[in-house]
């Protein structure tokens, strides 16, 4: 029994070791810079487009029929459309004249901004096709990498929604490698 007890001190220590053992620690290992599963705000041209819409996570599949910016004379636009069970949300979002990394511009401004939300679903999946412009809320520009053709910012936007809610859209990211 004595020997029986050792070996399996033995194994447990060598089972841990090696667990151990095969553990490398990342310097590099990305921070999240959100609780929710969103990806990272990052400035890297990843190819993102995600926010949070009352509390629920929506994030754009990294692709050309999903993600898509562009930036031409002194203007920025940026997009992503999710799947919602078999509905669709789009927004899009506009910056006009005056770009500047680290610029705040409010939906508000009409002349130098703008944001869509089309929807082909609204208020409890009554279907048709709505698009909103809604006039609450910012977007951040961090990135404007015209060498790199990259764009990257952060928004949160409040959109009306006639005989329904408000959308609430919070924790919104992109950061787009544009051609």
């Amino acid at each position: 029994m004595h020997l029986a007890t050792r070996l399996f001190s033995i194994s447990i220590f060598i089972l841990t070791c090696s667990c151990f053992a095969q553990c490398k620690k990342n310097n590099n290992a990305s921070i999240s810079d959100n609780p929710y599963g969103l990806p990272n705000a990052t400035q890297t041209g990843a190819g993102a487009f995600a926010c949070r819409i009352n509390g629920e996570n929506f994030i754009a599949r990294n692709d050309i029929d999903h993600i898509n910016g562009v930036l031409r004379n002194d203007t920025i636009g940026i997009g992503g459309s999710f799947l919602v069970g078999n509905f669709f949300d789009i927004i899009s979002i506009g910056i006009y004249g005056n770009l500047k990394a680290g610029s705040v511009y409010g939906f508000s401004d009409t002349i130098h901004t703008s944001c869509l939300f089309g929807t082909d679903s609204t208020c409890q999946a009554i279907v048709s096709v709505t698009t909103i412009y809604p006039r609450i809320g910012s977007i951040i520009l961090t990135k404007l990498d015209t060498i790199n053709k990259i764009i990257s910012g952060t928004f949160n936007i409040k959109i009306p929604i006639p005989q329904c809610d408000t959308l609430n859209v919070t924790d919104g990211r992109f950061d787009y490698q544009y051609n």
